[in-house]
């Protein structure tokens, strides 16, 4: 990945932050703390450490380093906003590839840039500054929020709403049908999926997850929430805001997920369970159908229950002869 020249006074201005050190070093690079050398930067989460860095970023409170510092409250963060600036991710350049095929009543707008074998189609609107990689497929009446990058082999089935600034990995699918069969005597029938799918601003999908349609009405995804590889997001489900849910879980019809909760990998929620917000799920927990989570101590285990209650019953176990 191609870096960016930049030098630590530069960092530290755009960082609104002091620094300790020569104004004109400038890092050929970044890594962790433990694996960094003289030329590369870094950062610490504490105020005593030891590396080899040519540049920690290190809380605002600390001893006297041998290394350039660059004192900022949140390091981890602030070296986030580094990396975006040291490693700015390639942008291609608006147009649409020759091989695509845009439907005559799409709407396009400005800068957009769409890539080869893209099928754009009937009435869908895609706003401005958009990237679509290779090989997606855009629905009829999809509306594509402004700046959203939709990586290779990404389908947004028809009338879905994806917001401003979104990412989609690749093998995202949104828009699918919900799992949703009637028994009719001997067999089972389609029960007819007629909902959407909204995602709100600044929402990013990790590669092959789905989100299904409503039945009725819309599955919703709030603002700034993130979804690791492989989750599944059933239909009527609504997930409120800035929420993180890591790889390989899945969510039954209508679940409610509160704003800022945080749910672990390989998490499995029964249909209608409620999630409050600010809730934390530990990895591989099962929640019940229709089960609440509280806001507070991390729940873990299946079924469910209090970090501290899960921990006994392990113990307990454990000195079972």
């Amino acid at each position: 990945m191609m870096k960016r020249h930049m030098r630590i006074d530069e960092i530290a201005a755009r960082l609104g932050a002091p620094y300790e050190g020569p104004a004109d070093w400038a890092p050929t690079g970044a890594a962790t703390l433990d694996e960094a050398g003289p030329t590369e930067i870094a950062f610490s989460a504490t105020s005593a450490f030891t590396s080899q860095a040519g540049c920690v970023l290190a809380p605002l409170d600390g001893p006297a380093q041998p290394n350039t510092l660059i004192r900022v409250p949140q390091p981890r963060t602030a070296f986030a906003q580094v990396l975006t600036w040291l490693y700015p991710l390639p942008t291609p350049a608006p147009g649409i590839h020759p091989t695509a095929q845009i439907g005559a009543s799409a709407h396009l707008g400005e800068r957009v840039s769409i890539g080869p074998y893209t099928i754009v189609e009937a009435h869908a609107h895609i706003g401005d500054d958009a990237v679509i990689g290779p090989h997606c497929r855009i629905g009829a009446h999809v509306r594509l929020g402004a700046a959203a990058k939709l990586h290779s082999n990404v389908t947004l089935y028809h009338d879905v709403r994806i917001g401003q600034r979104a990412i989609l990995h690749s093998g995202v699918v949104v828009g699918a049908d919900g799992f949703g069969f009637v028994f009719a005597g001997d067999h089972y029938e389609k029960f007819p999926q007629v909902g959407t799918v909204e995602l709100g601003d600044d929402v990013e999908l990790g590669a092959n997850t789905c989100v299904d349609r409503a039945a009725l009405g819309v599955t919703r995804i709030g603002d700034g929430t993130k979804l690791d590889n492989m989750v599944h997001i059933a239909h009527n489900c609504q997930i409120g805001k800035h929420v993180v849910i890591a790889a390989q879980t899945g969510f039954a019809g209508g679940v409610t997920v509160g704003d800022y909760a945080v749910i672990g990998g390989q998490v499995g929620v029964g249909d209608r369970a409620r999630i409050e917000s600010r809730a934390i799920i530990g990895s591989g927990a099962g929640i019940l159908s229709k089960k609440v989570v509280r806001a507070g101590e991390p729940v873990w285990g299946t079924p469910a229950r209090p970090l501290r209650q899960y921990l006994r019953q392990l113990a307990s176990l454990g000195r079972l002869k």
